[in-house]
């Protein structure tokens, strides 16, 4: 048999930042409001028979092993051996983006592999329990310098919020109006992502952002906007549109300010976006110099395709919520 997880990569919207573990240690708590995309990652695996002497990986590269602790991928090579699994695999991975794309690709692909081990090994994890698991292996086992909004996003289809607390282990889903779902549902029609074709390593934003002085105050205003737009009381679906497209511009504002965020070059490229295509907001998603643009449009696809292509935006897409979360398959 061949046991396939599947995980969607995620959208940040609001209070990104705000999950990260240093913060939350320091401010108590944190916030992110934002929604599953329909680009996905897949770990398709197979369970290798009890004479196999050894386990075959393959993903970016392709590696044999006898030991998981021989493992060079670090993300696999943890997950295996936290699950001390008794017989070989053979694996392979694919996906839509890299890490460091900032769309949550690291956590869309443990997330995948984690549940292809659990349904390979009758493990019965619930989906809370692989959340969590990929949360303590990034954050704990790969001192990763990240939060847990990627993984919380990524698992669950469309549009969700959360709050992390400050002993890290109580996570809580905060309500979303009926009303406010179905706006950002209609409004996530428009939502675009351009790819800046810039690379990097995101730990190492991260790392930067962590170190510098000014990065603390900046996330709790980062985190009081989206607090602001997750408490909007008001149910009319003008104001609530308003109010999040303010939101989101407010937010960019400060997060664009913070050091390591923006570079020359993104900044020319997010220039030549803002005056070609009529928005209500652009912003760079993830932790900064490199990934994805986002971009909320005003005008129709058909307009924005013909525009792009005319003035070489490659690769832009419609950033379409998942209707599915987090799965797995056997085939």
């Amino acid at each position: 048999m061949i046991f396939i997880g599947k995980s969607p990569y995620r959208v940040s919207l609001l209070g990104g930042g705000s999950d990260l573990d240093w913060f939350v240690k320091k401010e108590k708590f944190g916030v992110c409001l934002g929604y599953s995309l329909d680009k996905y990652s897949y770990s398709v695996l197979k369970v290798l028979p009890s004479s196999s002497k050894k386990g075959i990986l393959e993903y970016s590269a392709r590696e044999e092993y006898k030991n998981p602790e021989e493992i060079v991928h670090p993300i696999v090579r943890e997950a295996l051996k936290y699950f001390k699994t008794s017989k070989f695999i053979e694996l392979k991975t694919f996906g839509f983006a890299s890490g460091g794309s900032g769309l949550g690709g690291s956590a869309s692909f443990l997330l995948s592999l984690i549940i292809s081990l659990s349904k390979a090994f009758d493990l019965k994890l619930t989906k809370d329990e692989i959340i969590e698991l990929a949360c303590y292996l990034e954050i704990y086992k790969l001192e990763k310098p990240i939060g847990k909004q990627d993984q919380y996003l990524c698992a669950n289809k469309g549009f969700n919020s959360y709050t992390f607390s400050d002993n890290n282990k109580c996570t809580k889903k905060n309500s979303l109006s009926i009303q406010k779902t179905q706006t950002l549902e209609r409004l996530s029609e428009n939502f675009y992502l351009i790819p800046s074709n810039k690379t990097r390593n995101s730990d190492s934003v991260l790392k930067n952002i962590k170190s510098n002085q000014e990065s603390t105050e900046k996330i709790i205003e980062i985190r009081d906007i989206a607090l602001g737009f997750i408490d909007f009381e008001d149910e009319r679906e003008y104001k609530i549109e308003e109010f999040f497209h303010k939101s989101m511009k407010d937010s960019w504002l400060i997060k664009k300010s913070m050091s390591s965020v923006m570079c020359p070059s993104l900044t020319e490229q997010y220039e030549v976006i803002n005056k070609l295509i009529p928005n209500n907001w652009i912003r760079l998603i993830g932790a900064g110099y490199g990934g994805y643009f986002l971009i909320s449009s005003k005008i129709e696809e058909e307009k924005i395709l013909n525009l792009s292509t005319k003035n070489g935006l490659k690769g832009i897409f419609k950033a379409k919520p998942s209707n599915e979360g987090l799965k797995e398959f056997i085939i």
